[in-house]
Order: structure tokens, then C-alpha cells, then sequence
């Protein structure tokens, strides 16, 4: 005869189908926080354009596209701007070669602007397809020489200052963050939101280090006072080709701290 279960055992089954049930429950919730965070829209923060702040010194470079949709040709026109948030002003316009993509800016410290262009063959390494230097005073445009042609994309600004202090911006888990960390280590936070899992931020510092420029699809300026603000610069800037604007290392928007166009 079969053995019989002891009258004080108490079936699995319970457990198991409680433990399913929870498993489900904490699917579900993880779900639907991810389904509303991707509708989440990006932060809202005040416009320099509505707003001039001219407590603020520097200049910033960007590119801006000008669709046509009749020749579906990329193009578009480096522009710059005061960070006090001035009218940008335009100083180099052109169009995608075909297989071009870019443009890299870079302020030299002459304060002209260096400007690059890449060529991305299929299955070949990035190389540069031109370059140009633009005086953003006067408007005169230089043509690089092929055979001066530098061999990589340029290095971005500095997220670190002289005294050590850095600026940090940092993305995940449906949140975002800039922080200000000094050089003895102590961090304080800048900013901070709920995010949609594809926001992502980055930032350098002006080279007056005064205030922060950061990146997040549009151009923002974050002063580092206590507490710190954050407004629009540009609302959309963008580039051309493969990597646009995606790319850290080849940002298409550059910072200096001279006061190159008129101010807000």
C-alpha cells in the first residue's frame, strides 16, 4: 500500500503558484514603468532665447540642417551664438558629399573655428574628407591643404578644470544626472530627473569654467552655482551622415570663452 502524506504536511503547490503570481506581478510592474518611462518627454528647462542671460561669457558653435525635401540633400549652416543667448549667427554653409558626415567643430585658440569633415567608406576606418578654418569675426574661410589634413577627430573640451574640479553627466536606469565633483572627491548634485531610457546627457566645461555646456538633443547651459541652472541654448542642433551628433568624440558643437558675436 502506498504510503499515505502525514496529515501535518501542508502540498507545494500553493508556494509554487504564490511564487509565479509574485514573479508575474514584479514582470508586470517593471513593464509598465519602462512602457511609461519611453513616453516620457524630455526635460523642460527656461530658454536663453527668451531669455538672455548676459552674466554669461563665451561663445558657442553648432550645426544646424536646412532640410529641402524636394532634392533630399543634407545640408546646413555652422552657426554661432553668445552663450548669453543672443541670435546665432551663420558662417559656413554646405552640403553631404554623399558618404560625408559630420562636421566637428572646434574653436582654435586664435579664436577662429576649425571645421571637419569625415568620410566613412563601407567596411574602411573614419578619415577626414576636409577641413576648413572660418574667422567668425570676419567671415573669411580658409581651405586646409590635403596634405594638412589632420589624422583623427580632434579631442573634445575638458570635463576636468585646472583646480581639479569635475563635471560629470551620466545616464541610467531611467535617470539622469549632471554632478559636480571636486577634487577632494565630494560630489554634489547639479540636476537630476525621471528619464525615457533613450535620453542621454553629456557635458564639458567652458573654458572660462564658468558654466557647463551640455548635450541631450539640444544645447543647454548649466551654471554650477548652488543651485545651479540649467537653460536652453540651441534647441536643435545636428550634423550630417553616420554619426551626427551621437558620437562623444566628434561632437558637432564647440565651446569658447571669448565673446566672438554680440551678446544678450
Amino acid at each position: 500500500m502506498a504510503d499515505e502524506p502525514h496529515s501535518g504536511e501542508r502540498p507545494l503547490w500553493p508556494y509554487i503558484v504564490g511564487a509565479l503570481v509574485l514573479g508575474l506581478l514584479v514582470v508586470g510592474f517593471f513593464f509598465i514603468r519602462d512602457l511609461i518611462a519611453f513616453g516620457r518627454p524630455a526635460p523642460e528647462f527656461p530658454s536663453l532665447a527668451d531669455q538672455p542671460d548676459p552674466a554669461l561669457h563665451g561663445t558657442v558653435a553648432y550645426f544646424a540642417m536646412v532640410g529641402d525635401p524636394k532634392t533630399q540633400i543634407e545640408s546646413g549652416c555652422v552657426r554661432v551664438i553668445a552663450a548669453s543667448g543672443a541670435e546665432s549667427k551663420e558662417v559656413l554653409c554646405f552640403s553631404d558629399a554623399g558618404s560625408d558626415t559630420g562636421p566637428q567643430l572646434a574653436f582654435l585658440p586664435d579664436g577662429r573655428l576649425e571645421v571637419t569633415m569625415f568620410s566613412w567608406p563601407v567596411d574602411q576606418p573614419l578619415v577626414v574628407a576636409w577641413q576648413k578654418i572660418v574667422d567668425v569675426r570676419t567671415g573669411a574661410v580658409e581651405e586646409v591643404p590635403a596634405g594638412q589634413l589632420p589624422a583623427a577627430p580632434s579631442a573634445q573640451g575638458a570635463t576636468v578644470t585646472p583646480a581639479g574640479e569635475q563635471i560629470i553627466a551620466r545616464t541610467g536606469g531611467n535617470e539622469a544626472e549632471l554632478a559636480l565633483v571636486s577634487a577632494d572627491g565630494a560630489a554634489r548634485t547639479l540636476w537630476s530627473a525621471q528619464v525615457s531610457p533613450e535620453y542621454s546627457i553629456r557635458a564639458i566645461w567652458a573654458p572660462n569654467w564658468e558654466w557647463v555646456l551640455a548635450y541631450d538633443g539640444r544645447l543647454l547651459v548649466a551654471t554650477v552655482d548652488d543651485p545651479a541652472v540649467i537653460r536652453v541654448l540651441v534647441a536643435e542642433p545636428a550634423g550630417l551622415g553616420g554619426w551626427g551628433s551621437t558620437e562623444p568624440s566628434m561632437a558637432t558643437y564647440a565651446v569658447t570663452e571669448v565673446d566672438l558675436v554680440g551678446t544678450g
